[in-house]
């Protein structure tokens, strides 16, 4: 009898490695959620890097389709939905008189928590 009495106390498991299991469960499952919440800051990031460069891209080429334009800075803002989002122009002579520089930057969010992304091209004022 005292075999049968030993084959069931060995068949299963202790207290102690129960926990020590639910421990190591716990710890991988905490670090797939910080990876997790991780993925999606980034993806918020990408999100918003991609619409500013977008969003740059587009007045930009409004600017250019303006043509030659004489040298200064101009602000303002972009309509529906992307009212948040402000742009500066910035219109520099080079050193060649037929040729600007332009710089567009687009900026979205407060002092502290801005984001931006600049551009920079040239026009000329050749026919």
């Amino acid at each position: 009898m005292s075999r049968d009495s030993d084959r069931k106390r060995d068949a299963g498991f202790t207290l102690i490695e129960v926990m020590v299991a639910l421990f190591i469960f716990s710890v991988a499952v905490l670090t797939l959620l910080a990876a997790r919440s991780q993925d999606v800051k980034l993806n918020d990031e990408i999100r918003q890097r991609l619409l500013l460069v977008n969003l740059a891209n587009m007045k930009l080429a409004e600017i250019v389709a303006r043509g030659f334009v004489p040298p200064g800075t101009m602000t303002g803002r972009f309509n529906n939905p992307y009212h948040e989002y402000r742009w500066v122009e910035e219109v520099s002579p080079s050193p060649i008189p037929i040729v600007r520089q332009v710089r567009l930057t687009v900026v979205h969010g407060k002092v502290a928590h801005t984001h931006s992304f600049s551009l920079v091209t040239y026009v000329s004022n050749i026919p």
